[in-house]
């Protein structure tokens, strides 16, 4: 994400939306695909092609292909402004993300970081081209979540914690040039009237009427249902950690550093969330990180789709296929026959101008319709990249990630489809998740693990006694993770509620969350400046 692809994509956005909208808004395509669409169960369609048209009638006329000229005129104007809104947004958080972190100068700053974080910060602060190692090194905090989210588990340091949360929960919601809210509120003004003249009450009806729960009513319905028990456990959960605080509390001096009693922050809770984790289940995981080496679990990855689909994962050879970061590598990808079934590309590593997060891209879709084309698919991390010959060692969570990432990947590789606009994960929207859920449920098998999950010095599996602690908290701390993802959802639901109102992001979140009884300790996993 160079500044010059930023530059092409500012100056291109606007252009691409208003092309799809010339194919969309053609009448007399939409008359032919109304005509299939219509003759579809007596005109010996197979089910695949009575597919195909159901989508394509379906996405054209959501799309307002069956508007008259001028709503079509307005249409396209709309959908244009948003393009250019959509790509100042995801610009303004890459910048955030890039260009904002702490950086720390001196051991005391490390305190209580296990060695495989403070070897990663000191990858970043190499990265970002400060000097780094063991005598007068400095080491960088990234405005990352896979930055962020390690050092606020881990450090002793309650300052540098709050310092290191609140530059992360602030991206774009800091009052400069590359604040969001002012982008967010003209988001939603442009929504709302582009639903109203598509014929949908809201644009929160028009998103959600082809989905399972069709109705932002139902879906409200839902959440709220599960709101009101997930509080009531992070009361349960804070309380725990209070506990833990104040004993430590007592058992230091009241003049020594940090002595004094505190009240649970939300810089805190991952801190003392590890705390009570190891209190209760005698459950550290620094203890789980050296067995999860990332190329063994890649390994396992591999293994495990060997097993359920016959696949196998043969190495390309560096420059035999292009691509577009030396970092990446390629694997080919055969089936049970040894028929080429398409491409994995791996990208494991966090680096300036990628955005944080993992995911799964699809860069060439499989289909057959003219001829067969197989799916190249990549899945996509944010680790930080070791040293020469040292291990990426990952956590549990990460590790599930990876798994499920990876799911999405088998998803689009499988595909054996005619038409590429059904192909891979193109399915209906609930069902994209299903693959992923399932893949990652093989992490934890004893087949998996005891193949895989090896420690990265002794090279031993690891051990039951440790596998059966980590299932023993698999619904330890579940009360923050509800409250934390749900809080993004049901206020973005809100937002989109509001119709023609005007909005302010930020006081519209403040007060919603305010109404609807959100724990101070936690914040939303996507606070709507971030929520891309």
């Amino acid at each position: 994400n160079s500044p010059e692809l930023q530059a092409v994509e500012r100056r291109m956005a606007p252009k691409l939306s208003a092309h799809r909208d010339r194919i969309v808004q053609n009448p007399k395509l939409y008359a032919r695909i109304q005509a299939v669409y219509g003759a579809r169960e007596k005109s010996g369609l197979t089910p695949e092609q009575q597919r195909l048209a159901w989508r394509y009638y379906t996405t054209y006329t959501r799309a307002g292909a069956a508007l008259g000229p001028e709503a079509k005129q307005r249409l396209t104007a709309l959908n244009q402004e948003l393009a250019n809104l959509y790509t100042q947004f995801s610009q303004n958080l890459l910048a955030e993300e890039s260009e904002q972190f702490l950086v720390l100068e001196s051991e005391a700053d490390l305190a209580g970081l296990p060695a495989s974080v403070k070897a990663g910060m000191a990858a970043a602060a190499a990265a970002q081209g400060l000097a780094s190692g063991k005598n007068g090194g400095k080491w960088v905090v990234l405005n990352t979540r896979s930055s962020v989210e390690p050092f606020l588990t881990s450090s002793d340091r309650r300052d540098l914690r709050e310092k290191v949360w609140r530059t992360f929960v602030m991206r774009g919601d800091n009052g400069d040039a590359r604040d969001t809210n002012a982008i967010v509120a003209e988001i939603l003004k442009l929504r709302a009237e582009r639903a109203k003249l598509l014929g949908y009450p809201t644009h929160a009806h028009w998103r959600l009427e082809d989905t399972m729960a069709k109705t932002p009513e139902r879906a409200m319905q839902l959440m709220e249902a599960v709101w009101t028990p997930a509080v009531a456990r992070v009361k349960e959960e804070v309380a725990a950690q209070q506990a833990i605080a104040d004993a430590e509390s007592a058992g230091r001096e009241a003049a020594a550093a940090g002595g004094a009693k505190i009240a649970i922050e939300p810089w805190d809770y991952r801190y003392y969330m590890e705390k009570v984790r190891k209190a209760k289940y005698d459950l550290d995981q620094n203890e789980v990180k050296p067995y999860l080496q990332l190329e063994k679990l890649r390994e396992g990855m591999f293994w495990m789709a060997g097993r359920l689909f016959g696949m196998t994962f043969t190495p390309v050879a560096a420059g035999r296929v292009p691509v577009y970061h030396p970092d990446v590598r390629v694997w080919e990808v055969t089936d049970a026959k040894g028929g080429h079934v398409g491409l994995w590309y791996f990208d494991p590593y966090a680096r300036q101008g990628k955005r944080s997060g993992a995911w799964m891209n699809e860069y060439r879709t499989q289909e057959r319709m003219d001829r067969p084309i197989t799916a190249i698919v990549s899945n996509n991390s944010n680790f930080v990249k070791p040293g020469p010959g040292e291990p990426v060692l990952i956590s549990w969570d990460d590790a599930k990630t990876l798994f499920h990432e990876f799911g999405h990947a088998l998803h689009g590789l499988s595909s054996s489809v005619t038409y590429r606009s059904l192909a891979g994960t193109s399915v209906p929207r609930d069902y994209v998740e299903f693959p992923s859920q399932i893949l990652e449920r093989w992490l934890p098998t004893p087949e998996v693990l005891n193949r895989f999950a090896l420690h990265y010095e002794t090279g031993k599996p690891i051990p039951r006694a440790l596998v059966d602690k980590i299932k023993a908290t698999e619904t330890f701390n579940q009360g923050f993770e509800t409250v934390e993802y749900l809080s993004s959802a049901l206020i973005d639901m809100k937002l989109h509620l509001e119709g023609d109102e005007p909005v302010d992001p930020r006081a519209f979140e403040k007060d919603t969350l305010a109404a609807l009884g959100m724990p101070r300790e936690v914040v939303m996993r996507h606070r709507t400046p971030q929520f891309q």
